[in-house]
């Protein structure tokens, strides 16, 4: 009877051990499951937010784009504004030029026909 009493103990310790065994791999395998999720999930969330950073880089890029058309018109229009002020002072010098030497003429014509100032210097 120990016998049989033995084989039975070493059949349940057996059938515990298996038990334990087949327990261990259920959780292992859930575990595994859990952890894929895990990672799917991770990679859709980064794959979400790399497409956000491109979309957000995108625009950046355009506004940098717009800003720098921006500059460049800018600096065109100061150019061209900066070419109609040297235009209107060269105007402005000619102008003052053509009036001296109008009134430097109208001096000497003057001073050559007028009795008073002809007499004293010797015009005639």
């Amino acid at each position: 009877m120990p016998l049989m009493k033995e084989l039975g103990q070493m059949e349940y310790e057996e059938r515990e051990a298996a038990w334990e065994e087949a327990e261990k791999s259920k959780h292992t395998a859930r575990c595994k499951r859990e952890e894929i999720k895990i990672q799917a999930w991770e990679s859709q969330h980064r794959a979400k937010l790399e497409a956000e950073m491109r979309r957000i880089e995108a625009k950046v890029e355009q506004m940098r784009a717009q800003a720098e058309a921006k500059m460049v018109k800018k600096i065109a229009m100061a150019k061209h504004r900066s070419e109609e002020k040297r235009a209107a002072t060269e105007a402005r010098k000619n102008r003052d030029a053509e009036r001296t030497s109008a009134q430097a003429e109208y001096i000497r014509n003057f001073e050559c026909h007028h009795p008073i100032t002809c007499a004293a210097d010797g015009c005639d």
